[in-house]
């Protein structure tokens, strides 16, 4: 759940941390979370496994910089849509990064940008 400006807003279809707080004070009483997760993962059907990804950055900005300022700027197009900054290359052939990301620019081999996304918020 997030708030923000006194509204409540779930971002996520997964645990909420009430819940798992709930789960892990039910180790008290001799259930591990470890043991509730597996029992969960097991009853989800499986379409096709892949090499599982060691640690993931999700950042989801509610009010946060457009994409058209941060990492698909439109440097060809009027000045209505295209901003005031500039795009930067990146360490990525053909990815260009607003001037102000410039650090990330530098990691963004190691990045994975998705631009097809949709979301119910």
């Amino acid at each position: 759940m997030l708030r923000v400006q006194g509204h409540t807003q779930r971002v996520c279809s997964g645990l909420t941390r009430r819940d798992a707080l709930r789960i892990g004070s039910a180790g008290l009483f001799g259930v591990n979370l470890l043991q509730v997760l597996a029992a969960e993962e097991q009853q989800r059907p499986s379409a096709f496994q892949r090499g599982r990804a060691k640690s993931v950055m999700f950042l989801f900005l509610f009010g946060g910089p457009s994409q058209l300022e941060s990492f698909d700027m439109k440097p060809d197009a009027s000045s209505s849509i295209r901003g005031p900054f500039h795009p930067i290359p990146s360490r990525t052939s053909g990815l260009r990064i607003c001037e102000h990301l410039g650090q990330t620019a530098n990691i963004s081999d190691k990045l994975c940008v998705i631009r097809s996304m949709t979301h119910p918020h």
